[in-house]
């Protein structure tokens, strides 16, 4: 059995993460696996850029265009023609694409959609999400989605009530299927020594966060509560990622003397083993459709704190039952939560937390959406 996945590329961003998971996971079962990406990722192989893993048995396809829109004949063509049971369009970018594609066709095969966002930059709850207005261009574009595309699957159950309002669906039309976190490769990783000197030789309490420098991490609220801890407390925070707001964040750090308790650590490509000995692991976002590296903290073993933003976390941590959940953008809350967490004994995580994102698992529950 044959199956395809579609995004733009397979380099760096989680969705493209989890589409390499979700392959290997796949061809580990059996299956036979297409995947077709843009011009975009021929021109990262050709920068030297590094994909995220597949099996060499894997058939990639390049399409003929950057945009998704420009690809929307070769897709026809490859549904015209394709022996796959199902085709999955990995995120937004291929949805409309593949939608508009497949118009005017007798299909044999599934087409899937997987939503892996959810809220805007601007919305904080679905009562913030508008539905389309009668005959507007959403409105249309939702008709002519539902239309082509035969299952709808989101990374969240919050996930899924946000594309179903969009898309004017029926309430659980959407499949709520979680991201795949732990497998073979996050358990070879988590065996690796970390690289980072305040977590390989740790001389204090240190917190860990992870995540792109932009404002829905809302990473000044951690800042801040790293700071007030330590007006009691001596504790670091190790912070991995990158983005737009690192001057601002340097600013902030030399601003307020605090260099030798905020370390930003860049892009880390094995951050199970840079995690697994940090006291605690925090999320400070304003909005999370999932949360991948809050799953790869539970299952190293490292206690964790969250926001109790919309709408990834909460789910995860089952409203608090697997970690400490506080308030969006309160920095004297995530302080207290900090404290009680490096002032006490380490608790065991328990197993439950994060075996249900393993990806055999994952696997298995796509299979059960899809039908196959």
């Amino acid at each position: 059995m044959k199956i395809t996945f579609v995004i733009q590329d397979l380099f760096q961003q989680g969705a493209e993460y989890v589409t390499a998971l979700m392959i290997r996971g796949f061809v580990a079962k059996g299956y036979e696996v297409d995947l077709l990406v843009s011009q975009i990722h021929a021109e990262l192989l050709d920068k030297g850029d590094k994909p995220f893993d597949v099996p060499t048995s894997v058939r990639t396809l390049i399409m003929p265009a950057k945009k998704a829109r420009q690809n929307v004949f070769y897709l026809r063509k490859y549904i015209k023609y394709t022996d796959a049971t199902v085709i999955i369009a990995m995120g937004p970018t291929y949805l409309l694409a593949l939608a508009l594609a497949a118009l005017g066709i007798k299909k044999q095969v599934k087409l899937a959609y997987v939503e892996h966002g959810g809220l805007g930059a601007e919305q904080r709850d679905i009562n913030d999400v508008v539905k389309p207005s009668l005959f507007s261009k959403d409105w249309i574009i939702a008709k002519l989605v539902v239309k082509s595309i035969d299952c709808f699957m989101a990374v969240s159950n919050g996930s899924a009530r946000v594309l179903e309002k969009k898309l004017l669906l029926k309430y659980n039309t959407v499949i709520t299927v979680y991201n795949p976190v732990v497998d073979d490769s996050y358990r070879k990783k988590i065996t690796s020594d970390p690289v980072e000197p305040w977590l390989k030789y740790k001389s204090m309490k240190t917190v860990c966060a992870a995540g792109a420098y932009c404002k829905l991490k809302d990473h000044m609220t951690l800042f801040r509560a790293i700071k007030k801890v330590n007006e009691t407390t001596p504790v670091r925070l190790v912070l991995f990622g990158k983005g737009y707001l690192e001057n601002e964040y340097k600013d902030w750090i030399n601003e307020n003397n605090m260099s030798e308790r905020i370390k930003l650590a860049g892009h880390t490509h094995n951050l199970p083993a840079e995690i697994k000995l940090s006291d605690v692991f925090i999320c400070s976002s304003v909005v999370e459709s999932f949360s991948i590296v809050l799953i790869e903290a539970l299952a190293a073993g490292v206690p964790v704190i969250s926001t109790s933003c919309r709408y990834g976390p909460p789910e995860i941590l089952n409203n608090g039952q697997y970690g400490l959940l506080v308030p969006v953008g309160d920095e004297q809350e995530m302080a207290k939560a900090i404290l009680k967490t490096v002032s006490g004994d380490k608790k065991n995580v328990p197993e439950e937390a994060w075996k249900r994102f393993e990806l055999g698992r994952i696997v298995s529950n796509y299979e059960q959406a899809l039908k196959l």
